[in-house]
């Protein structure tokens, strides 16, 4: 029989990754065991701030349009005052304020009060000079700045363009958003997509993204996966105990170990995620976060458990696309 509970989740809309849910949870389970049974309340109210925290990152990323214009409109305020202003540079600097788009997406945004990550754009208009000096030298930046007023069309492929390029290729921003939010590296795949999926809509119906909260499947699934692990434990280690030669769970690094027993929990508990699904995720996992022969290692055992537990009933799984032959 299972070890626990099965869990089937419905599929409710998230912007939070099946991925991010499993990276999340063996960070918080790392805490933990680094911090003793006191510290497990703890390491799981975390969990879920860790969660929600991305929401709020996301509607500040949002924000950044507005506050990049305040600083632009106050740089074109004194080439003005010049006695021989640049009217090129003029043009240039009011970028953002022909973009009525970028305008309502930040009227929307006031809606959303941030709990959770309360940083300010304010705070790091430091950055603005070297970001907009590398935004002036794009591409898409000179098409842009050809209108004089572009239309709903042209404003939101701009957006576009720029949200890819400070996420994808901006060593500035890339830095400032390390500087800014810890986890900025284990979020930003997240918040890239989400910020594609938000601006993708037609221009009159782009609006952020709905908040989550503890009913959403994957804040749910982190929780849950938090939860089995520390509760089996010791029965995770027993079932790789018997797949392992001279198992010794000292030997093995910290980051394996919980990977292997978040896959278990995954196995026995979770039969709507098919077991290739959980074998390949924490693969990629402990290849980021671990060891290079991490996954060496990690396939092997979660390859012969795979094997073992569905034959001893422990897994079990059903539907189309999540039975092993």
């Amino acid at each position: 029989m299972p070890s626990a509970p099965f869990v089937v989740f419905l599929q409710q809309r998230s912007m939070i990754s099946r991925r991010l849910v499993r990276i999340k949870a063996l960070q918080a389970l790392y805490a933990a065991q680094q911090g003793g049974d006191s510290a497990k309340a703890q390491c799981r109210q975390g969990l879920l701030s860790s969660l929600m925290v991305t929401y709020d990152v996301y509607v500040f990323l949002l924000e950044l349009p507005h506050y990049l214009n305040e600083y632009l409109l106050s740089e074109q305020e004194i080439e003005v005052k010049k006695f021989y202003p640049d009217k090129e540079k003029i043009r240039r600097l009011g970028l953002l304020n022909n973009n009525a788009l970028a305008k309502s997406i930040y009227d929307k945004t006031l809606k959303h009060k941030r709990l959770y990550f309360m940083a300010n754009w304010s705070e790091y208009g430091d950055s603005f000079p070297t970001i907009t000096d590398w935004l002036f030298q794009q591409e898409f930046t000179t098409d842009y700045c050809v209108f004089d007023n572009p239309d709903s069309a042209q404003q939101q492929t701009f957006l576009q363009e720029f949200y890819r390029y400070l996420l994808g290729e901006c060593e500035p921003f890339y830095l400032l958003m390390q500087e800014a939010y810890g986890a900025w590296d284990d979020d930003e795949n997240t918040l890239d997509r989400e910020l594609e999926k938000t601006l993708a809509a037609s221009p009159e119906n782009i609006t952020p993204g709905i908040p989550y909260s503890n009913d959403d499947d994957e804040v749910k699934m982190a929780m849950l996966l938090f939860d089995l692990v520390m509760a089996n434990s010791e029965k995770y280690e027993e079932y790789v105990s018997t797949v392992t030669e001279n198992w010794d769970p000292g030997r093995i690094a910290i980051i394996d170990l919980l990977c292997l027993k978040l896959a278990l929990a995954e196995f026995t508990s979770f039969p709507h995620i098919p077991l290739k699904v959980t074998i390949n995720e924490y693969l990629d996992v402990v290849r980021e976060y671990s060891t290079p022969n991490s996954g060496r290692f990690l396939n092997g055992v979660l390859d012969k458990l795979r094997v073992s537990l569905a034959e001893s009933g422990i897994i079990v799984k059903s539907g189309r696309g999540l039975r092993d032959k």
